[in-house]
Protein backbone atom coordinates (compact mmCIF):
# COMPACT_ATOMS: atom_id res chain seq x y z
CA UNK A 1 0.00 0.00 0.00
CA UNK A 2 1.89 3.27 -0.92
CA UNK A 3 -0.47 6.65 -1.30
CA UNK A 4 1.36 10.19 -3.30
CA UNK A 5 -0.16 13.31 -2.59
CA UNK A 6 0.83 16.53 -2.91
CA UNK A 7 -0.03 19.14 0.22
CA UNK A 8 -0.46 23.14 -0.58
CA UNK A 9 3.60 23.92 -0.37
CA UNK A 10 4.06 21.66 -3.24
CA UNK A 11 5.95 19.25 -1.55
CA UNK A 12 4.95 15.15 -2.22
CA UNK A 13 4.07 13.36 0.63
CA UNK A 14 4.12 9.54 0.72
CA UNK A 15 2.08 7.52 2.50
CA UNK A 16 2.72 3.87 3.46
CA UNK A 17 3.61 1.26 5.81
CA UNK A 18 6.32 2.18 8.28
CA UNK A 19 9.46 0.50 7.84
CA UNK A 20 12.58 -0.40 9.84
CA UNK A 21 14.82 1.79 8.69
CA UNK A 22 12.20 4.93 9.75
CA UNK A 23 12.45 4.23 13.31
CA UNK A 24 14.63 6.95 13.68
CA UNK A 25 12.60 9.38 11.64
CA UNK A 26 9.14 8.19 13.80
CA UNK A 27 11.24 8.77 17.33
CA UNK A 28 12.42 12.29 16.23
CA UNK A 29 8.90 13.14 14.92
CA UNK A 30 7.99 11.67 18.21
CA UNK A 31 10.53 13.59 20.80
CA UNK A 32 9.25 17.16 18.89
CA UNK A 33 5.65 16.69 20.03
CA UNK A 34 6.66 15.60 23.19
CA UNK A 35 8.08 19.12 23.53
CA UNK A 36 5.64 20.97 22.41
CA UNK A 37 3.79 19.88 25.87
CA UNK A 38 0.51 20.16 24.76
CA UNK A 39 -0.67 16.62 23.04
CA UNK A 40 0.93 13.96 24.77
CA UNK A 41 0.73 12.32 28.34
CA UNK A 42 3.30 11.24 28.05
CA UNK A 43 6.97 13.56 29.54
CA UNK A 44 9.94 10.83 28.81
CA UNK A 45 11.34 11.08 25.38
CA UNK A 46 12.69 7.96 23.89
CA UNK A 47 15.92 8.08 22.83
CA UNK A 48 17.25 4.60 23.41
CA UNK A 49 17.90 2.06 20.52
CA UNK A 50 16.41 -0.25 22.65
CA UNK A 51 13.19 1.36 22.99
CA UNK A 52 12.89 2.51 19.53
CA UNK A 53 13.49 -1.08 18.31
CA UNK A 54 11.69 -2.80 21.23
CA UNK A 55 8.43 -0.43 19.80
CA UNK A 56 8.98 -1.68 15.60
CA UNK A 57 9.18 -5.14 16.94
CA UNK A 58 6.11 -5.29 18.81
CA UNK A 59 3.98 -3.52 15.84
CA UNK A 60 5.24 -6.46 13.53
CA UNK A 61 4.95 -8.96 16.02
CA UNK A 62 1.34 -7.97 16.91
CA UNK A 63 0.93 -7.31 13.42
CA UNK A 64 -0.73 -3.35 14.31
CA UNK A 65 -0.99 -0.69 11.58
CA UNK A 66 1.51 2.20 11.62
CA UNK A 67 1.41 4.32 8.68
CA UNK A 68 3.65 6.79 8.62
CA UNK A 69 3.91 9.96 6.16
CA UNK A 70 6.94 10.76 4.09
CA UNK A 71 8.93 13.43 1.93
CA UNK A 72 10.79 11.48 0.20
CA UNK A 73 13.36 14.56 -1.30
CA UNK A 74 13.96 15.09 2.58
CA UNK A 75 17.10 12.84 4.48
CA UNK A 76 16.45 10.51 7.11
CA UNK A 77 15.67 10.98 9.83
CA UNK A 78 14.13 14.65 8.70
CA UNK A 79 11.75 12.65 5.90
CA UNK A 80 9.42 11.30 8.59
CA UNK A 81 6.37 14.04 9.22
CA UNK A 82 3.87 11.95 10.74
CA UNK A 83 2.51 8.53 11.43
CA UNK A 84 -1.18 6.88 12.45
CA UNK A 85 -1.08 3.70 14.69
CA UNK A 86 -3.81 1.73 15.09
CA UNK A 87 -2.78 -0.65 17.91
CA UNK A 88 -4.20 -3.88 19.51
CA UNK A 89 -6.00 -3.84 22.70
CA UNK A 90 -4.95 -6.42 25.24
CA UNK A 91 -8.34 -8.12 25.92
CA UNK A 92 -8.70 -11.05 23.80
CA UNK A 93 -12.44 -10.42 23.69
CA UNK A 94 -11.67 -6.78 22.11
CA UNK A 95 -9.68 -8.38 19.21
CA UNK A 96 -12.04 -6.16 17.14
CA UNK A 97 -11.31 -2.98 18.40
CA UNK A 98 -8.12 -1.03 17.72
CA UNK A 99 -7.00 1.90 19.12
CA UNK A 100 -5.78 5.12 16.99
CA UNK A 101 -2.61 7.26 17.85
CA UNK A 102 -1.81 9.88 15.52
CA UNK A 103 1.47 12.77 15.31
CA UNK A 104 1.68 15.17 13.03
CA UNK A 105 5.10 17.67 12.72
CA UNK A 106 4.10 20.79 13.88
CA UNK A 107 5.17 22.75 10.74
CA UNK A 108 2.84 19.74 8.73
CA UNK A 109 -0.25 20.52 10.48
CA UNK A 110 -3.36 21.34 8.84
CA UNK A 111 -2.68 20.47 5.43
CA UNK A 112 -5.32 17.69 4.99
CA UNK A 113 -1.96 15.19 5.93
CA UNK A 114 -3.81 13.50 9.52
CA UNK A 115 -7.27 12.93 7.04
CA UNK A 116 -5.38 10.80 4.95
CA UNK A 117 -2.96 8.88 7.45
CA UNK A 118 -6.21 8.18 9.30
CA UNK A 119 -8.42 7.25 6.23
CA UNK A 120 -5.67 4.82 5.08
CA UNK A 121 -4.63 3.31 8.46
CA UNK A 122 -8.89 2.54 9.09
CA UNK A 123 -8.65 1.17 5.53
CA UNK A 124 -5.88 -1.31 6.45
CA UNK A 125 -6.92 -1.94 9.70
CA UNK A 126 -10.07 -3.45 8.40
CA UNK A 127 -8.00 -5.71 5.48
CA UNK A 128 -5.29 -7.26 7.48
CA UNK A 129 -6.35 -7.04 10.71
CA UNK A 130 -10.62 -6.99 10.47
CA UNK A 131 -11.18 -4.42 12.88
CA UNK A 132 -14.75 -3.45 13.43
CA UNK A 133 -14.11 -0.50 15.69
CA UNK A 134 -11.68 2.48 16.63
CA UNK A 135 -11.19 3.68 19.51
CA UNK A 136 -8.85 7.04 20.48
CA UNK A 137 -8.62 9.48 23.18
CA UNK A 138 -7.44 12.94 23.01
CA UNK A 139 -6.76 16.06 25.42
CA UNK A 140 -10.49 18.23 25.71
CA UNK A 141 -8.50 21.45 24.77
CA UNK A 142 -7.12 19.94 21.37
CA UNK A 143 -9.23 21.68 18.98
CA UNK A 144 -7.79 20.79 15.97
CA UNK A 145 -7.66 17.51 16.68
CA UNK A 146 -11.45 17.25 18.25
CA UNK A 147 -12.41 18.91 14.85
CA UNK A 148 -10.71 16.32 12.56
CA UNK A 149 -11.93 13.32 14.06
CA UNK A 150 -15.70 14.48 14.30
CA UNK A 151 -15.67 15.67 10.22
CA UNK A 152 -14.25 11.73 10.12
CA UNK A 153 -16.69 10.42 11.97
CA UNK A 154 -15.84 9.28 15.15
CA UNK A 155 -18.37 10.45 17.89
CA UNK A 156 -17.91 11.04 21.44
CA UNK A 157 -18.86 8.23 23.87
CA UNK A 158 -17.51 10.02 27.09
CA UNK A 159 -14.81 12.30 29.06
CA UNK A 160 -12.59 11.48 32.02
CA UNK A 161 -12.44 14.19 34.05
CA UNK A 162 -8.95 15.67 35.44
CA UNK A 163 -7.36 12.44 33.59
CA UNK A 164 -4.05 14.45 33.13
CA UNK A 165 -1.87 16.89 35.03
CA UNK A 166 0.84 18.42 33.37
CA UNK A 167 2.52 21.87 33.88
CA UNK A 168 0.40 21.86 37.02
CA UNK A 169 -2.81 21.58 34.94
CA UNK A 170 -5.69 19.04 34.99
CA UNK A 171 -6.74 18.26 31.52
CA UNK A 172 -9.99 16.67 30.44
CA UNK A 173 -9.60 13.38 28.53
CA UNK A 174 -12.13 12.77 25.52
CA UNK A 175 -12.92 9.57 24.94
CA UNK A 176 -13.93 8.85 21.24
CA UNK A 177 -15.51 5.69 18.57
CA UNK A 178 -15.83 5.07 14.98
CA UNK A 179 -17.58 1.80 13.41
CA UNK A 180 -15.18 0.40 10.17
CA UNK A 181 -17.89 -0.58 7.99
CA UNK A 182 -20.56 2.61 8.54
CA UNK A 183 -17.36 4.74 7.76
CA UNK A 184 -16.64 2.72 4.41
CA UNK A 185 -20.14 2.85 3.38
CA UNK A 186 -19.82 6.29 3.74
CA UNK A 187 -16.35 7.06 2.45
CA UNK A 188 -16.11 4.27 -0.35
Amino acid sequence: MKKVIEIETGETVVLRHVKKSDIDGIWKNFNEVLEEGTYLPVFTPVKTEIEKNSWYDNIKKDNEICIVAEISDIKPPYNIIGQCEISNLEWEAATHVGSLGIIISEKYRDRGIGKYLIDISIRESKKLNNKEKIILSCFSNNERALHLYEKIGFRVVGVRKQQFYMDAVYYDEIMMELFVEEYLRKNP
